[in-house]
Protein backbone atom coordinates (compact mmCIF):
# COMPACT_ATOMS: atom_id res chain seq x y z
CA UNK A 1 0.00 0.00 0.00
CA UNK A 2 1.26 3.17 -0.96
CA UNK A 3 1.84 5.64 2.33
CA UNK A 4 0.72 8.99 2.71
CA UNK A 5 2.94 12.02 2.07
CA UNK A 6 3.78 14.63 4.64
CA UNK A 7 4.06 18.29 3.81
CA UNK A 8 6.64 19.96 6.42
CA UNK A 9 5.66 23.87 5.77
CA UNK A 10 8.26 26.29 6.99
CA UNK A 11 7.76 29.89 6.99
CA UNK A 12 10.54 31.90 7.94
CA UNK A 13 11.28 35.82 8.19
CA UNK A 14 14.89 36.98 9.35
CA UNK A 15 15.52 33.83 10.86
CA UNK A 16 18.94 32.83 8.81
CA UNK A 17 20.69 31.82 11.36
CA UNK A 18 18.20 29.52 12.44
CA UNK A 19 16.86 28.05 9.62
CA UNK A 20 19.29 25.58 8.79
CA UNK A 21 18.49 23.86 12.30
CA UNK A 22 14.73 23.86 11.13
CA UNK A 23 15.58 22.44 7.65
CA UNK A 24 17.97 19.45 8.98
CA UNK A 25 15.24 18.48 11.52
CA UNK A 26 12.93 18.06 8.71
CA UNK A 27 15.24 16.20 5.99
CA UNK A 28 16.17 14.08 8.89
CA UNK A 29 12.89 12.72 9.80
CA UNK A 30 12.90 8.88 9.66
CA UNK A 31 9.70 8.64 7.85
CA UNK A 32 9.20 9.07 3.80
CA UNK A 33 7.93 9.71 1.86
CA UNK A 34 8.25 13.75 2.78
CA UNK A 35 8.36 17.02 1.06
CA UNK A 36 9.87 20.32 2.55
CA UNK A 37 8.58 23.78 1.78
CA UNK A 38 10.40 26.62 2.71
CA UNK A 39 8.59 30.10 2.56
CA UNK A 40 10.74 33.29 3.00
CA UNK A 41 8.44 35.78 3.86
CA UNK A 42 10.36 38.53 2.66
CA UNK A 43 13.60 38.48 4.65
CA UNK A 44 16.00 41.41 4.94
CA UNK A 45 19.13 39.08 6.30
CA UNK A 46 19.85 37.45 2.88
CA UNK A 47 17.87 34.34 3.97
CA UNK A 48 17.85 33.82 0.28
CA UNK A 49 21.40 32.49 0.50
CA UNK A 50 20.84 29.36 1.95
CA UNK A 51 18.20 28.29 -1.46
CA UNK A 52 20.77 26.75 -3.16
CA UNK A 53 22.12 24.17 -0.53
CA UNK A 54 18.43 23.30 0.00
CA UNK A 55 17.12 22.98 -3.44
CA UNK A 56 20.27 20.46 -3.77
CA UNK A 57 18.72 18.26 -0.68
CA UNK A 58 15.52 18.35 -2.78
CA UNK A 59 13.63 21.47 -0.57
CA UNK A 60 11.01 23.57 -2.68
CA UNK A 61 11.84 27.19 -1.13
CA UNK A 62 10.24 29.83 -2.08
CA UNK A 63 10.28 34.16 -1.81
CA UNK A 64 7.34 36.64 -1.13
CA UNK A 65 6.41 39.61 -0.11
CA UNK A 66 6.26 40.24 3.74
CA UNK A 67 2.96 39.42 4.78
CA UNK A 68 3.55 37.91 7.53
CA UNK A 69 3.94 34.52 9.43
CA UNK A 70 0.19 33.05 8.83
CA UNK A 71 0.29 34.19 5.14
CA UNK A 72 3.24 32.31 4.51
CA UNK A 73 2.03 29.62 6.02
CA UNK A 74 -1.21 29.84 3.71
CA UNK A 75 1.51 29.99 0.60
CA UNK A 76 3.09 26.78 1.63
CA UNK A 77 0.01 25.30 2.03
CA UNK A 78 -0.76 25.92 -1.71
CA UNK A 79 2.37 24.24 -2.50
CA UNK A 80 1.73 21.69 -0.82
CA UNK A 81 0.75 18.03 -1.83
CA UNK A 82 0.64 16.48 0.92
CA UNK A 83 -1.93 14.36 2.56
CA UNK A 84 -0.88 15.67 6.36
CA UNK A 85 0.97 18.86 7.00
CA UNK A 86 3.63 19.32 9.38
CA UNK A 87 4.01 23.41 10.46
CA UNK A 88 7.57 24.29 11.24
CA UNK A 89 8.33 27.38 12.37
CA UNK A 90 11.54 28.02 11.14
CA UNK A 91 13.01 28.76 15.06
CA UNK A 92 12.34 25.27 15.78
CA UNK A 93 13.09 22.03 15.78
CA UNK A 94 11.21 18.51 15.38
CA UNK A 95 12.81 14.75 16.68
CA UNK A 96 13.86 12.64 14.07
CA UNK A 97 10.74 9.92 14.70
CA UNK A 98 8.35 13.04 15.30
CA UNK A 99 6.37 12.16 12.04
CA UNK A 100 6.72 8.27 11.77
CA UNK A 101 5.42 8.36 15.20
CA UNK A 102 2.51 10.80 15.37
CA UNK A 103 1.39 9.23 11.58
CA UNK A 104 1.33 5.51 12.91
CA UNK A 105 -0.46 6.52 15.91
CA UNK A 106 -3.17 8.14 13.59
CA UNK A 107 -2.91 5.50 11.37
CA UNK A 108 -3.74 3.04 14.15
CA UNK A 109 -6.50 4.88 15.68
CA UNK A 110 -8.27 6.66 12.45
CA UNK A 111 -7.25 10.02 14.03
CA UNK A 112 -7.26 13.30 11.93
CA UNK A 113 -5.10 14.92 14.57
CA UNK A 114 -2.32 14.65 16.75
CA UNK A 115 -0.02 16.18 19.31
CA UNK A 116 2.75 15.45 21.64
CA UNK A 117 4.88 17.42 24.63
CA UNK A 118 7.70 19.92 23.85
CA UNK A 119 10.47 21.24 25.27
CA UNK A 120 11.76 24.92 25.29
CA UNK A 121 15.49 25.16 24.51
CA UNK A 122 17.72 28.33 23.52
CA UNK A 123 20.81 27.04 21.26
CA UNK A 124 21.03 23.51 21.50
CA UNK A 125 18.15 20.50 22.06
CA UNK A 126 20.87 19.44 24.36
CA UNK A 127 20.57 22.13 26.28
CA UNK A 128 16.61 22.20 26.45
CA UNK A 129 15.05 24.38 29.24
CA UNK A 130 13.86 21.83 32.05
CA UNK A 131 10.36 23.46 31.25
CA UNK A 132 8.09 20.72 29.44
CA UNK A 133 4.50 20.12 28.86
CA UNK A 134 3.99 16.43 29.71
CA UNK A 135 0.58 17.28 30.19
CA UNK A 136 0.97 14.55 33.71
CA UNK A 137 -2.54 16.65 35.03
CA UNK A 138 -4.38 15.32 32.13
CA UNK A 139 -6.13 12.16 31.12
CA UNK A 140 -5.71 11.98 27.49
CA UNK A 141 -8.01 8.67 27.25
CA UNK A 142 -10.51 11.39 27.96
CA UNK A 143 -9.86 13.69 24.74
CA UNK A 144 -11.13 11.93 22.13
CA UNK A 145 -12.35 14.63 20.05
CA UNK A 146 -10.97 18.57 18.74
CA UNK A 147 -14.08 20.17 21.14
CA UNK A 148 -13.24 18.20 24.24
CA UNK A 149 -9.67 18.93 23.69
CA UNK A 150 -10.64 22.65 23.60
CA UNK A 151 -13.04 21.99 26.95
CA UNK A 152 -9.85 20.32 28.53
CA UNK A 153 -7.64 23.74 27.61
CA UNK A 154 -10.44 25.90 29.61
CA UNK A 155 -10.56 23.54 32.54
CA UNK A 156 -7.86 22.06 32.96
CA UNK A 157 -5.45 25.63 31.46
CA UNK A 158 -3.13 24.14 29.82
CA UNK A 159 -2.41 24.19 25.44
CA UNK A 160 -0.74 23.00 22.33
CA UNK A 161 2.18 24.80 20.63
CA UNK A 162 1.75 24.76 16.47
CA UNK A 163 5.54 22.56 15.91
CA UNK A 164 3.30 19.79 18.29
CA UNK A 165 0.96 18.87 15.77
CA UNK A 166 0.33 16.65 13.03
CA UNK A 167 -2.87 17.08 10.80
CA UNK A 168 -4.93 15.50 8.28
CA UNK A 169 -4.77 17.57 5.23
CA UNK A 170 -8.36 16.84 4.74
CA UNK A 171 -9.20 18.68 8.32
CA UNK A 172 -6.61 21.29 6.99
CA UNK A 173 -9.71 22.16 4.17
CA UNK A 174 -12.34 22.27 6.42
CA UNK A 175 -10.67 24.55 8.79
CA UNK A 176 -9.78 26.97 6.02
CA UNK A 177 -6.52 29.06 5.48
CA UNK A 178 -4.59 30.88 8.32
CA UNK A 179 -6.21 34.04 9.25
CA UNK A 180 -3.31 36.42 7.40
CA UNK A 181 -3.90 39.24 9.83
CA UNK A 182 -0.38 39.69 11.86
CA UNK A 183 -1.95 38.54 15.31
CA UNK A 184 0.07 37.12 18.90
CA UNK A 185 -3.07 34.58 18.90
CA UNK A 186 -2.55 33.63 15.03
CA UNK A 187 -1.87 29.65 16.15
CA UNK A 188 -4.46 29.74 18.49
CA UNK A 189 -7.28 31.03 16.35
CA UNK A 190 -6.56 28.53 13.81
CA UNK A 191 -6.24 25.80 15.67
CA UNK A 192 -9.41 26.18 16.97
CA UNK A 193 -10.79 26.25 13.94
CA UNK A 194 -8.99 22.69 13.10
CA UNK A 195 -10.21 21.25 16.62
CA UNK A 196 -13.56 22.64 16.24
CA UNK A 197 -13.68 19.36 13.13
CA UNK A 198 -11.84 17.06 14.21
CA UNK A 199 -13.75 14.23 14.61
CA UNK A 200 -10.48 12.59 16.57
CA UNK A 201 -7.61 13.41 18.07
CA UNK A 202 -4.71 11.29 19.73
CA UNK A 203 -1.80 12.50 21.78
CA UNK A 204 1.93 10.92 22.11
CA UNK A 205 2.83 11.42 25.61
CA UNK A 206 6.81 11.53 24.44
CA UNK A 207 8.52 14.36 23.83
CA UNK A 208 9.17 15.16 19.89
CA UNK A 209 8.96 18.95 19.67
CA UNK A 210 11.47 21.61 20.52
CA UNK A 211 10.60 25.38 20.82
CA UNK A 212 13.38 27.59 20.73
CA UNK A 213 13.23 30.39 23.20
CA UNK A 214 14.64 33.57 21.23
CA UNK A 215 15.42 37.64 22.27
CA UNK A 216 13.61 38.93 19.28
CA UNK A 217 10.24 36.72 19.66
CA UNK A 218 7.80 39.82 20.43
CA UNK A 219 4.88 39.36 18.36
CA UNK A 220 3.88 36.75 21.01
CA UNK A 221 4.70 39.35 23.44
CA UNK A 222 1.47 41.84 24.33
CA UNK A 223 3.55 44.80 24.56
CA UNK A 224 1.51 46.95 22.13
CA UNK A 225 -2.09 47.76 21.90
CA UNK A 226 -2.16 46.61 18.18
CA UNK A 227 -1.39 43.38 19.24
CA UNK A 228 -3.45 43.19 22.67
CA UNK A 229 -6.42 44.36 20.09
CA UNK A 230 -5.93 41.79 17.98
CA UNK A 231 -5.68 38.95 20.31
CA UNK A 232 -8.64 40.59 21.64
CA UNK A 233 -10.30 39.91 18.35
CA UNK A 234 -9.44 36.48 18.51
CA UNK A 235 -10.49 35.27 21.26
CA UNK A 236 -13.95 36.69 20.26
CA UNK A 237 -13.70 34.78 16.68
CA UNK A 238 -13.18 31.99 18.75
CA UNK A 239 -16.29 32.33 20.67
CA UNK A 240 -18.33 33.00 18.11
CA UNK A 241 -17.55 29.64 16.56
CA UNK A 242 -17.75 28.12 19.65
CA UNK A 243 -21.20 29.17 20.33
CA UNK A 244 -22.95 27.57 17.67
CA UNK A 245 -22.14 24.15 19.43
CA UNK A 246 -24.39 25.06 21.98
CA UNK A 247 -22.38 23.38 24.25
CA UNK A 248 -21.34 25.50 27.39
CA UNK A 249 -18.71 23.64 28.34
CA UNK A 250 -17.05 24.85 25.43
CA UNK A 251 -16.80 28.85 26.45
CA UNK A 252 -14.36 27.77 29.29
CA UNK A 253 -11.70 28.28 26.61
CA UNK A 254 -11.97 31.78 25.36
CA UNK A 255 -13.08 32.37 29.13
CA UNK A 256 -9.41 31.22 29.79
CA UNK A 257 -8.21 33.43 27.20
CA UNK A 258 -9.71 36.70 28.45
CA UNK A 259 -8.30 35.71 31.85
CA UNK A 260 -4.37 35.20 30.53
CA UNK A 261 -4.92 38.29 28.66
CA UNK A 262 -6.23 40.32 32.04
CA UNK A 263 -3.32 38.71 33.86
CA UNK A 264 -0.64 39.38 30.60
CA UNK A 265 -1.91 43.07 30.60
CA UNK A 266 -3.16 44.42 33.44
CA UNK A 267 0.20 46.24 34.38
CA UNK A 268 1.13 48.06 31.70
CA UNK A 269 -2.29 48.60 30.16
CA UNK A 270 -4.83 48.75 32.61
CA UNK A 271 -7.93 49.87 30.55
CA UNK A 272 -7.37 47.16 28.30
CA UNK A 273 -7.23 44.52 31.16
CA UNK A 274 -10.07 45.87 32.35
CA UNK A 275 -12.13 45.03 28.89
CA UNK A 276 -10.64 41.15 29.22
CA UNK A 277 -11.78 40.88 32.77
CA UNK A 278 -15.17 41.92 31.55
CA UNK A 279 -15.45 39.64 29.01
CA UNK A 280 -14.12 37.10 31.23
CA UNK A 281 -16.93 37.67 33.48
CA UNK A 282 -19.37 37.94 31.05
CA UNK A 283 -18.69 34.68 29.53
CA UNK A 284 -21.25 32.39 31.89
CA UNK A 285 -19.39 29.38 32.06
CA UNK A 286 -17.37 27.29 34.22
CA UNK A 287 -13.28 27.96 34.34
CA UNK A 288 -10.55 26.06 36.11
CA UNK A 289 -10.14 28.79 38.31
CA UNK A 290 -13.05 26.88 39.99
CA UNK A 291 -10.35 24.84 41.89
CA UNK A 292 -9.61 27.84 43.62
CA UNK A 293 -12.85 28.31 45.92
CA UNK A 294 -11.78 31.21 47.56
CA UNK A 295 -10.30 32.78 44.92
CA UNK A 296 -13.29 32.07 42.52
CA UNK A 297 -16.13 33.29 44.97
CA UNK A 298 -14.61 36.84 45.03
CA UNK A 299 -14.41 36.71 41.47
CA UNK A 300 -18.54 35.42 41.36
CA UNK A 301 -19.51 38.18 43.64
CA UNK A 302 -17.49 41.21 42.37
CA UNK A 303 -15.87 40.20 38.98
CA UNK A 304 -12.48 39.42 37.67
CA UNK A 305 -10.99 42.93 37.89
CA UNK A 306 -12.23 43.84 41.39
CA UNK A 307 -12.55 40.73 43.00
CA UNK A 308 -8.70 39.93 41.91
CA UNK A 309 -7.71 42.71 43.80
CA UNK A 310 -9.41 42.33 46.98
CA UNK A 311 -8.64 39.41 47.27
CA UNK A 312 -4.58 39.89 46.89
CA UNK A 313 -5.48 42.76 49.15
CA UNK A 314 -6.92 40.53 52.14
CA UNK A 315 -4.40 37.60 51.51
CA UNK A 316 -1.89 39.29 54.02
CA UNK A 317 -4.80 39.87 56.48
CA UNK A 318 -5.76 36.26 56.49
CA UNK A 319 -2.19 34.82 56.70
CA UNK A 320 -1.71 36.70 59.60
CA UNK A 321 -4.76 35.84 61.53
CA UNK A 322 -3.93 31.98 61.10
CA UNK A 323 -0.51 32.79 62.42
CA UNK A 324 -1.98 34.22 65.74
Amino acid sequence: MKQPLVSVIIPSYNSKAYLKDAVASALNQSYKPIEVIVVDDGSTDDTRDLFPDFEAKGVSCFYIKNGGASNARNFGLEKSSGDYIQFLDADDIIAPYKIEKQLAMMQKANADLSYVPWLYFEETINESIKTQFRFSHIDHSKIRTGKELMISYGMENWFILTVSWLVKKELIEKAGYWNPAKCPNDDGEYFSRVLFWAKKVICSNEVLAYYRKTPSDSLSKLNSEPKIEASYKSFLQIESLLLTCLDNRLMSYPKRMFYMQYKLVKNNYPDLAKRAAHNFDRIKAPSFLGNKPYYWKFINLFGLYNGTKLYKFLQPIWRLLKRN
